[in-house]
């Protein structure tokens, strides 16, 4: 996929049609001005070329072949199998325009961008022309909405007033402004020189997150300080062994951000606390977004059904709001995959709100993994698998969504690096999300490993929808313990009751390998609980 994105009208100017060639080309000559676009001359030449031919509509030219010869001077006889230049220069190209559009892009009223798995790049706006909007023109980012929360990220000031740390704490602040983009959360806006964090207060900009560095004994301290109050929110240190000073910067870059600006970050978890202390009102828009995080966050059921009223009504006033389509389209699934709310969430309408949202926002994982989620459960399982490479590829080394990623890459079928993803997961951050021991468990399962399944179930310690009791359940069954299964059975229909009716249509949502979901339900059996055959 890629070339001109949303067009149903070719008209220039109209607010569903691209931006016409001169407009293409201003973007492209801005871009190659500017010093925050790092690429190589061969990068360059690569962008050129691609963007061109797109503009003269020969997009079915962008081939392997063709960039590798007419641009990097490859042979006619060409092997990409052997020759891997292109995609190399495709990821650094990526990566180098993700740079720009954090940095000196940011304002841009054009973008060019180049999708993952092809050579045609999109041509979109960034700031769309006057005229009516719509959820359907899904080819730019959302517009800021109100109360939505800022990072001030000022530049890492130098133990010691050295040339060289000075130029480290600038690069430094250049790699954590591309990991702080990568989370939706929160509006990142940098600073060069030092300001107080008090400074930012009257300007909206609530968050300040900065610190010292000291590349030479590869140290480093981080701290948010909430400027309205003057109070640290969060601070950490750390330490580099064994690696160069840039893989310190970047491996660092790449935490600091999980810490700070994820869903499960330092910023998100104390607005939520704020909004769950107010009486419940009308939310904003980022308001509705903290609501379904509140349901993420205490997985209590009773939390589900506002936060999907709130959502529904987020869309409805931004529907250019892409996080908000993918949170709608997690909540969507999670109702429909375990029937916690009364209410209704089918799921193709929990995939049409991740399509939105990828849409909206297709440089975004979390969307992808959100679509992914709603395609395996609705059974479009190719689709599905796509989707998931498509959100790990955005990414492979994420703090916030590898567990995520491997658990969808397990239930699809790739036993051996479903879980090898789980556990570098799990190696990086002992305290994942429980779906990871799920995943675990049903790979055990799948090679018929009973008891390594059930010290796996044993570590699933949420308590919340009746997972935990079916996993232990199951396995005591198949270890004839069947005393020990009954106390997990009264958990299960204490959650579910009608699970007897309903159980075997509920584990199909996740589980879509025939022979793997009756060894559950044997296994349920066997502990002694029959379930329904007429689903």
């Amino acid at each position: 996929m890629g070339g001109y994105e949303g067009v149903d009208s070719r008209q220039k100017g109209s607010a569903g049609s691209p931006p016409e060639a001169d407009e293409v080309l201003a973007e492209l000559e801005r871009i190659f001005a500017s010093e925050d676009f790092d690429a190589s001359p061969r990068s360059r030449a690569f962008l050129r070329f691609i963007v061109e031919e797109t503009l003269a509509d020969r997009p079915a030219g962008l081939t392997q072949d063709a960039i590798a010869t007419r641009v990097f001077g490859r042979r006619e006889d060409f092997d990409p199998a052997v020759d891997p230049i292109v995609r190399i220069q495709a990821g650094r190209l990526r990566r180098s325009l993700e740079r720009y559009y954090l940095l000196a892009g940011a304002g841009d009223p054009v973008r060019i961008g180049l999708p993952r798995g092809g050579y045609v790049p999109v041509l979109r706006w960034a700031i769309p022309p006057e005229g009516p909007t719509s959820a359907r023109n899904a080819g730019r980012p959302s517009a800021p909405v109100d109360d939505w929360p800022t990072v001030v990220a000022s530049v890492f000031d130098p133990v010691t007033p050295d040339p060289e740390l000075e130029d480290a704490a600038a690069r430094f602040l250049d790699h954590l402004a591309v990991e702080l983009g990568r989370y939706r959360d929160v509006r990142v806006v940098l600073r060069r020189e030092p300001h107080p964090p008090t400074s930012f207060a009257a300007e909206g900009e609530r968050f300040f997150l900065s610190g010292r560095l000291d590349v030479g004994g590869l140290r480093l301290t981080a701290r948010l300080v909430d400027s309205r109050t003057g109070s640290q929110v969060w601070a950490e240190e750390y330490q580099g062994r064994s690696v160069t000073p840039t893989e310190f910067q970047q491996q660092t870059a790449r935490v600091i951000a999980a810490r700070v600006a994820s869903e499960q970050g330092a910023v998100a978890k104390l607005l939520w606390a704020e909004q769950r202390e107010r009486p419940r009102g009308r939310l904003t828009p980022y308001g509705g977004i903290l609501a379904s995080y509140q349901f993420f966050f205490n997985r209590d059921p009773a939390d589900l059904a506002p936060a999907i009223g709130a959502l529904q009504r987020v869309v409805a006033a931004e529907p250019e709001c892409s996080l908000a389509w993918v949170q709608l389209s997690r909540l969507y699934t999670t109702n429909y995959t375990f029937e916690v709310a009364p209410v209704e969430t089918p799921i193709d309408e929990a995939v049409a709100c991740a399509q939105n949202g990828v849409r909206l926002d297709p440089s975004s994982q979390r969307a992808r993994a959100a679509l992914a989620g709603a395609l395996l459960v609705k059974g479009e399982l190719a689709a599905a698998r796509a989707e998931v490479q498509g959100a790990l590829d955005l990414n492979p080394d994420s703090l916030v969504y590898l567990e995520w990623i491997g658990w969808l890459v397990t239930l699809l079928g790739e036993w051996e690096r479903g879980p090898d993803l789980l556990r570098r997961a799990l190696t990086r951050n002992p305290h994942v999300i429980p779906i990871a021991h799920h995943a675990l468990w049903l790979a055990h399962l799948h090679r018929g490993e009973i008891e390594e399944a059930y010290q796996v179930a044993l570590q699933h310690r949420d308590p919340t929808f009746f997972l935990r009791a079916l996993m232990r359940a199951c396995c005591l069954g198949h270890l004839g313990r069947r005393e020990e299964a009954r106390v997990e059975l009264a958990e299960l229909l204490a959650k579910k009751p009608d699970f007897p009716r309903r159980g075997r249509i509920l584990i199909g949502r996740h589980v879509k390998f025939p022979d793997l979901l009756e060894r559950i339900v044997d296994g349920l059996e066997k502990a002694g609980l029959a379930l329904d055959r007429e689903a």
